[in-house]
């Protein structure tokens, strides 16, 4: 029976300790960032890579049409990216926190022609191109 107590009053402690200890986050003050494949439909698929200082992020194949998303955990860091497609290559800055700290959302287009940025996901202004070996 005691060994049942004790057993109890760890799980209560513990409980008191996880909620004292809970941080709530507001999602309309985390930004969401978008990379999306509008390379041509029969297309090899896109390999992008992103991180930033204190984040390594999973390296994603995003076949035509597909998004890759994730939340800015640290507003103040600087998120950079790289993208494979066949033989071209390129790098930028997915969230930089002068330009995009204080958008809800920051999305990316990838083309044949680029990477294009926008914050509505309709208008998208050209940031840069792609490398080629």
């Amino acid at each position: 029976m005691t060994t049942l107590c004790h057993f109890l009053l760890f799980v209560f402690i513990t409980s008191c300790f996880r909620i004292g200890n809970t941080i709530e986050v507001n999602d309309d003050q985390v930004t969401q960032v978008h990379v999306m494949n509008a390379l041509p439909k029969d297309s090899a698929p896109l390999e992008i890579r992103c991180n930033s200082a204190d984040a390594n992020l999973d390296a994603k194949q995003l076949k035509s049409g597909y998004d890759y998303s994730w939340r800015v955990e640290e507003e103040t860091a600087t998120y950079f990216c790289e993208a494979f497609w066949g033989n071209k290559f390129a790098s930028w800055h997915a969230f930089e926190p002068p330009r995009d700290a204080n958008q809800k959302r920051v999305f990316w287009l990838i083309k044949e022609n680029g990477f294009f940025l926008g914050y509505d996901n309709s208008s998208w202004v050209e940031k840069s191109t792609w490398e080629t070996e």
